[in-house]
């Protein structure tokens, strides 16, 4: 039973008494302003006409590229933006609200000046990937459109999951990022341009790309890039996906305030002006709701003793220096730790992740140079102790630190307007502090003890060319060395994609591509004979991944595309277990550490059919269809096919919502979410021989042969927005599992029951949460 103090409920009766109270005749209004440059050159753009839509209104910026709409009714506009010898940009829906001032940054494309005058259909697909450069299987992460999402918590990772080929590991309690059949370690997080530590709380161990929440709230991102395949020569480390971040920078002409409260945690954000050159600031907060709760003795849930805490802290910082381009600073920092406490065990664990970055971009008259600096730190520790001989025993204790610095630096010339030259490099000086010792039956047994730096070097170049009105491709190279052992490797990308005159697109995409495992990997020890070990897994070498893509896109009229994909990936040099008859491969792996002796001598392939049917969000209403087919497979030393871990066969997702203006100032929000797919493949469990050894024994005949039942669920979000003069009040109920569906994940064999149980997903989850924009 939950005790509430009465001082939360006269709290919420306030609240809901205000929410309550109309202001008939209150005009709200707002401004839309911002800033247009040149998207190679970065260079202010002046004299461009920006429309907005229905009032027909129009102003143009002025020789800094500023526009200006000011005291704007609140409400949902197009905004369009023409210059001579520019393409057309346009904004298909903005919503205006009383709480936020609208901030705009611009990029214009130069039209291309062809011999001869070609006319085509110039529709803007909403849908475009923000790098000019990845023209296939990439999608624009639109934060204003993903927020609406029901089920995805403003989650990043949780709302990825609705795109074609992109699945988790079937434990609603995991954001993993399953692409394409692939494992989930093989996905690249970037923000602002250079890699990240994986940026989740509560990962699921060494090399893990995912946790329970991000440390990275939506609402601080700004439109972002999202990729599946052949991605283009500048994305490196990466075998499976692309996640390009974008924190949203600070207004830097008004202070404002947002604080929200919900189940999942309080967050709190400031941004505002810095300096008179035009710059801002922007700082945003979060702190687990139930620890708060729990400490503050408010609230007394019993969750028996499990208890999860987190919090997290991000910030932008952006300074224009005149002729000297921009100077940004911006960090990411993120802390969890948990307590598990029972008759016989107790864990303690902890995680942390932080970076501190600072970035400079350089208007340049053909182009511009943008560097980065970073230094990230990810560190996890681990403690169990266990009653053995009636006594309390640390049968394990890990720590892992990984301090790092990264610098790259991207170079892009605009030859003319139909060619684009993009050069740059990454050095990373990959740091490492990491101990683990596990108990062998009769005392501690060291595994790792290593304190040093090794260092990994990328170098690319990529040329992206406008043939024609219709055609334009980019061809690349990616280049990498690692020198713990001297890995190296050329990657050579390529893509193409040509537009008819009816709004289709057909696209085409080949390249190779290779992630670097975690270090621990590399230096984990193992002991031929006591007091005598050895690190048989330092020499092997990233898998090597040849992604082939054939992609058809289709505008049905202004807001609805039709997208086609096949895909084939063929992985090659994969690590698998050294042992002819071995199983192990890492293909399947989505963290830990390996005991096996690896070798680089494993085979993976994935291919699918990906479907696409998405109406972007208009005159109130979107929905978003996708369904995939797949097959992914694996082959180790005996030259076997099998089942990865992640071959579900096919996956289906349909999102639908619907906006209700009650009036002028209020809004009522209802989105749908129904997933479908298969189930994961499994080992299954030998019975007969469990009970006979009284421990689990698998049916080693027939690895990842079994499946668990169809995986699906309903996800609901009701949001009520209502505009006050100067702030916006919004109350949302996301409600995961609403049907509260039982859906098998794991199978285990159960010593005192003589049995098999199940493990299940989550039931339903209720995520009730209040913002308040000021």
């Amino acid at each position: 039973m939950s005790t509430i103090n009465p001082i939360i409920r006269r709290v919420f009766m306030v609240c809901f008494l205000f929410l309550s109270h109309e202001l008939i005749c209150q005009s709200l209004e707002q401004n839309i302003r911002g800033r247009i440059v040149d998207k190679q050159t970065l260079q202010s753009l002046a004299g461009v006409s920006v429309r907005i839509s229905p009032h027909q209104q129009v102003v143009f910026s002025d020789s800094l590229g500023r526009f200006n709409f000011a005291r704007t009714p609140i409400g949902r506009y197009k905004v369009s933006f023409s210059r001579l010898g520019y393409a057309p940009y346009e904004i298909p829906m903005l919503e205006v609200t009383s709480g936020k001032e609208i901030v705009l940054p611009i990029e214009m494309e130069e039209k291309v000046v062809y011999l001869r005058e070609v006319k085509i259909v110039a529709e803007k697909r909403k849908d475009q990937a923000l790098n000019e450069s990845a023209l296939i299987s990439t999608r624009q992460f639109s934060t204003a459109e993903a927020n609406r999402y029901a089920g995805g918590f403003q989650d990043p990772a949780r709302m990825a999951l609705n795109f074609a080929g992109v699945s988790n590991a079937g434990s609603d309690q995991n954001n993993e990022i399953i692409i394409r059949g692939n494992s989930p370690k093989g996905l690249l997080w970037r923000m602002e341009g250079i890699e990240i530590p994986n940026p989740n709380h509560f990962g699921d161990g060494q090399g893990s790309t995912s946790g329970i929440i991000s440390m990275i709230n939506s609402t601080s991102l700004a439109n972002s890039d999202f990729m599946t395949s052949a991605f283009p020569a500048e994305y490196g480390n990466a075998s499976s996906g692309v996640f390009d971040l974008r924190f949203r920078r600070g207004n830097n002409e008004k202070l404002e305030w947002m604080a929200q409260l919900s189940v999942v945690g309080i967050d709190l954000a400031l941004e505002g002006p810095l300096g008179k050159q035009g710059g801002s600031y922007r700082v945003g907060a979060r702190y687990s709701t139930l620890e708060l709760l729990l400490k503050s003795g408010l609230v007394r849930i019993n969750t028996g003793n499990f208890k999860p805490a987190y919090r997290d802290f991000n910030y932008t910082i952006e300074v224009p220096l005149k002729k000297a381009g921009t100077l940004s600073f911006w960090g990411l920092l993120g802390s969890n730790d948990t307590e598990d406490e029972k008759i016989k065990s107790r864990e303690y664990s902890s995680g942390f992740m932080g970076v501190f970055g600072v970035g400079h971009k350089l208007p340049m008259k053909y182009g511009n140079l943008s560097s980065n600096l970073a230094f990230t730190q990810e560190s996890t520790q681990f403690d169990r102790d266990e009653i053995l001989n009636s006594q309390w025993k640390n049968i394990r204790n890990q720590s892992y630190r990984y301090p790092n610095w990264r610098l790259n630096s991207t170079y892009l010339h605009k030859v003319s307007s139909a060619t684009t030259l993009k050069l740059g490099f990454v050095l990373s000086r990959l740091g490492f502090d990491l101990q683990e010792n596990r108990w062998n039956g009769r005392a501690l047994v060291n595994y790792l003890q290593e304190s040093d730096a090794t260092y990994y070097s990328q170098v690319f170049t990529q040329v992206t060319q406008k043939w024609t009105p219709f055609l334009q491709s980019t061809i690349g190279l990616h280049a990498y060395h690692f020198s713990l052992n001297g890995a190296k490797a050329l990657e050579p990308r390529m893509a193409i994609s040509f537009q008819n005159q009816t709004g289709g697109r057909f696209g085409l995409g080949i390249g190779w591509h290779s992630r670097l495992e975690p270090l621990s990997i590399y230096l984990y020890k193992r002991y031929p004979s006591p007091g005598i070990f050895v690190q048989p897994n330092k020499s092997i070498i990233p898998s090597r991944s040849m992604h082939q893509v054939l992609s058809f896109d289709q505008l049905l009229g202004e807001s609805t595309r039709l997208k086609i994909e096949a895909y084939w990936q063929d992985i090659q040099q994969v690590p698998i277990d050294s042992a002819r008859n071995g199983v192990f491969s890492m293909v399947n792996y989505s963290s830990g550490i390996p005991s096996q002796v690896l070798v680089n001598e494993g085979r993976g392939i994935n291919k699918g059919l990906e479907f696409t049917l998405e109406r972007f969000f208009a005159n109130d209403f979107y929905y978003l269809l996708t369904a995939s087919l797949f097959d992914s497979k694996y082959q180790n030393r005996n030259l076997i096919w099998r089942n990865t871990q992640f071959n579900n066969l096919f996956a289906a997702n349909l999102l639908v919502g619907k906006d209700f203006q009650l009036n002028k100032q209020k809004t009522l929000s209802i989105n749908f979410r129904y997933m479908l797919r298969g189930g994961n493949r499994y080992t299954p469990i030998n019975l007969p021989e469990s009970i006979k050894r009284n421990t689990t024994i698998l049916q080693s005949a027939k690895i990842n042969e079994a499946q668990y039942p169809n995986f699906n669920r309903l996800d609901f979000s009701l949001a009520y927005k209502i505009n006050r003069k100067g702030h916006t009040w919004s109350i949302r109920a996301d409600v995961q599992n609403s049907l509260n569906t039982s859906n098998v994940i794991e199978e285990r064999y159960d010593s005192a029951l003589k049995a098999l149980t199940y493990r299940y997903a989550l039931p339903m989850v209720p995520i009730l949460s209040t913002r308040l924009d000021f």
